[in-house]
């Protein structure tokens, strides 16, 4: 059975891993539990000797007060080791997610890979595979109902940057359309100072009160740094809000390698092992115990092509490296995988949304954001999505591993069937074969080549596109009156607080409604 990292029953917010051990560890390792160690002391090294920027009064006063170094001109901020090393310590191996009704959902962390659309695509690739234009809310209505009726996507995100949104209104329009078409938690963020406050807002409206906000985390808040070595003023304060307003955080660093990180696989383990330890730091002090995920989002700068893939082989290989620090931590792991920089689905966005997707879960990696993705996640195709889920059905079941007892192993069944016999026509096969086998299977074709032929020789992006326009004629799980009304009107403060008139959000209500 492949035990990726301890499968024990985790349930309940801040049980805790052993930390700075080898025993979580998952079975993809690149690098030795010696290299682990000398990377989290050259971690250390880098955090005290040269620091990291906070570009964040309040940060900086929070981290002066917890006994690091801080030079107000430069916003460099030192970190000593006992502060670090206190931090990693207090940080949660685990926290539970709730849904949209409040219901306990899943435990983040507890050895098991899920799996979110990918994020913040401008663009979508269109069902006929070739015609690429901006995204908008109806594309992501659509994409969130998609993702809401597949088995085995376990969490809707803001995966659409929406055209009709304002600037000023940051992410809160996604939030506000991703909550009305799925129950699944949302994995999101923001894109502003301000957004953590508002996006509360929606959050309260839609579970009712502060206190199940609080209590019943229902989102998981992306934040990012600016690399290389920078926590910026807005991710500084997203990250102060969410401690303060107990909204789990995923903190994640997304260098380049060559360009805002080091050329080398080593080097952007290290960069990413700094920038996320700081981040953490600044979470532990603001509030010890508050749940952090240690994530990624891995570039390279390809130096033929002044491209800079998110799927090539280094990129999971730099995911590899620093879910294995993540698992030293005793951390929660995510990353960007099973997706593609592919501009269709060729063989090239299968291949790649296959390879990154198995090493994720091979690296025990717990949340995994990219399926629907294409061309470094500029794009999404609402049909990948379909696709995709159908892959990942086959990752769990992998994961799963194999089951071993005396009616797995059949020796009676063997001894009674004998030599040349059936077993087809066994009440063992008939009992198990559900068990044994996936068959969730949407898209993949699976059948001898005449029947394909008179069922019409669909491919795979034909069935594909047949799902999607099904599930667009359906209605998935709106919300109560009550609850769209709550909702409404907390969408209508938030644009008042970024400045725009009751008139803007209604119009954006409507073409919500009209999407």
């Amino acid at each position: 059975m492949y035990n990726l990292i301890d499968k024990q029953s985790m349930k309940g917010e801040g049980k805790r891993m052993n930390k700075f051990t080898f025993d979580n560890m998952p079975q993809l390792r690149v690098l030795s539990n010696e290299q682990v160690k000398e990377m989290h002391e050259k971690a250390l090294y880098v955090l005290e000797n040269l620091g990291i920027i906070f570009a964040y009064d309040e940060a900086l006063d929070l981290l002066e007060g917890a006994g690091c170094e801080v030079d107000r001109t430069t916003q460099k901020v030192k970190f000593p080791r006992e502060v670090v090393e206190n931090a990693i310590k207090s940080a949660p191996s685990t926290f539970d997610l709730y849904d949209r009704n409040g219901e306990f959902y899943c435990t983040f962390g507890d050895g098991k890979t899920r799996f979110n659309p990918g994020s913040s695509a401008g663009n979508v690739l269109e069902s006929d595979g070739e015609t690429v234009r901006l995204s908008g809310v109806k594309d992501l209505k659509l994409l969130t109902k998609v993702a809401q009726s597949l088995p085995h996507i376990d969490f809707v995100s803001s995966s659409i940057v929406c055209e009709e949104a304002p600037g000023e209104l940051g992410s809160q329009y996604l939030y506000y359309t991703e909550m009305q078409n799925s129950i699944k938690p949302i994995i999101g963020g923001s894109t502003d100072a301000e957004g953590v406050p508002r996006t509360f807002k929606l959050l309260k409206a839609v579970l009712g009160s502060e206190e199940a906000v609080r209590t019943k985390p229902y989102t998981l808040f992306d934040i990012c740094v600016t690399s290389p070595l920078k926590w910026s003023h807005i991710g500084a304060r997203n990250i102060i809000d969410c401690v303060r307003m107990d909204i789990p955080i995923n903190l994640i660093s997304a260098q380049i390698a060559g360009a805002t990180g080091p050329i080398t696989l080593a080097g952007c383990i290290l960069n990413h092992t700094v920038e996320i330890l700081a981040g953490l730091v600044l979470a532990q002090v603001t509030k010890p115990g508050h749940p952090v995920s240690y994530g990624g989002a891995p570039c390279i700068f390809n130096m033929k092509t002044m491209y800079t893939p998110m799927e090539s082989m280094e990129c999971s290989m730099v995911m590899a490296g620093y879910a294995q620090m993540g698992h030293y931590y005793g951390l929660p792991v995510h990353t960007y995988a099973a997706m593609s920089d592919a501009k269709i689905v060729d063989y090239q966005a299968g291949s790649e949304s296959a390879r990154s997707g198995l090493m994720a879960m091979m690296a025990g990696v717990s949340n995994v954001s990219g399926p629907g993705g294409l061309n470094v996640i500029a794009e999404m195709s609402i049909e990948k999505l379909v696709i995709d889920n159908d892959y990942i059905g086959t990752l769990k079941h992998l994961q799963k591993g194999i089951r071993f007892d005396d009616e797995a192993l059949a020796a009676d069944l063997l001894l009674e069937v004998g030599s040349g016999g059936n077993f087809m026509t066994q009440k063992h096969t008939l009992k198990n074969y559900k068990k044994e086998q996936n068959y969730s299977n949407i898209t993949m074709n699976y059948q001898e080549r005449a029947a394909w032929i008179k069922e019409g020789k669909k491919s795979i992006m034909d069935k594909a596109r047949e799902y999607v326009q099904e599930i667009d004629k359906q209605t998935i799980c709106p919300l109560s009156d009550e609850q769209r009304k709550a909702l409404d009107a907390a969408f209508i403060e938030v644009c008042a607080d970024a400045g725009l008139s009751e008139e803007v959000a209604k119009d954006l209500i409507k073409k919500y409604d009209e999407a």
